[in-house]
């Protein structure tokens, strides 16, 4: 799952990997970058440390704990750089955010990999948001190289809502789905001649379609102008030719977290 990030305004529960804070910083009128609203030679960058409770390995129903720092910085140029992933805004619009994105990280393991050693994944994409309301936004993006051919194509779409409870807290709901192509489901939940001749698992082909969707809720509170605290929660399932796999034993997982971010 992925917290969402104030670079693009939106609300995509991929990984872990990224945090930063939604609490926002006045920032005066004048000299103000077109593409991020921040003054001009001006850096954001937000500390965090993050406690969360995830799946091991997806369609599986391990579980395991992760304790780690993050670090995430965005510039008044549009660029922006947080833990497993790297892009730029190029929007002027306020309500309309897009760019290129570039992601990196441990790729996931598939359902019946005993191997747990570091594999890298690349890939590369773009993501665009638009935001209806002031609490009510759409985001999406797409990401190239994510298979074992590396021609795995992945699309996330989602909608986000926020409600304020008070002068320092706030409620985040959104939903979400990801579409991958053959290529993407297949490294992950497919099932070859040669994988089934040493697991046992009979030979299946998954076609490409939507592979899951899911649910987050997230509480946000501001204990000062500095520190925020955020915990919630992510309930994801899967669906189509990724819930048929015979590497999957449960259709649904739910992570909880907890993320403390200083604000530089």
């Amino acid at each position: 799952m992925t917290i969402p990030t104030r670079a693009r305004a939106r609300a995509s529960f991929a990984s872990i990997a990224t945090f930063t804070t939604l609490g926002a910083c006045c920032l005066p009128a004048a000299a103000q970058s077109p593409t991020t609203q921040m003054p001009e030679g001006t850096t954001d960058v937000d500390i965090s440390l993050i406690a969360a409770l995830v799946q091991a390995k997806e369609g599986r129903s391990g579980m395991k704990a992760i304790v780690l720092p993050s670090i995430s910085a965005q510039w008044s140029n549009g660029i922006f750089a947080e833990p497993g992933e790297v892009g730029m805004q190029l929007s002027e619009d306020p309500m309309l955010k897009y760019g290129p994105l570039l992601t990196y990280g441990a790729r996931s393991h598939r359902g019946d990999d005993k191997d747990s050693k570091f594999q890298l994944g690349i890939e590369a994409g773009a993501f665009a948001s638009y935001r209806l309301a002031h609490n009510i936004g759409f985001h999406s993006n797409v990401l190239y190289g994510g298979s074992d051919d590396h021609g795995g194509v992945r699309l996330n779409l989602g909608a986000n809502y926020s409600m304020r409870l008070g002068t320092h807290q706030s409620l985040n709901a959104g939903v979400g789905m990801n579409v991958v192509n053959h290529s993407y489901m297949q490294s992950y939940f497919g099932i070859s001649p040669a994988q089934a001749a040493r697991s046992g698992k009979p030979v299946y082909r998954a076609g490409g379609g939507v592979k899951d969707a899911y649910l987050s809720l997230r509480w946000n509170i501001d204990l000062s102008t500095k520190y925020a605290l955020s915990s919630g929660m992510v309930a994801s399932r899967l669906m189509g030719n990724a819930l048929d796999s015979p590497l999957v034993d449960t259709r649904s997982s739910t992570a909880v977290f907890t993320v403390l971010t200083y604000h530089w």
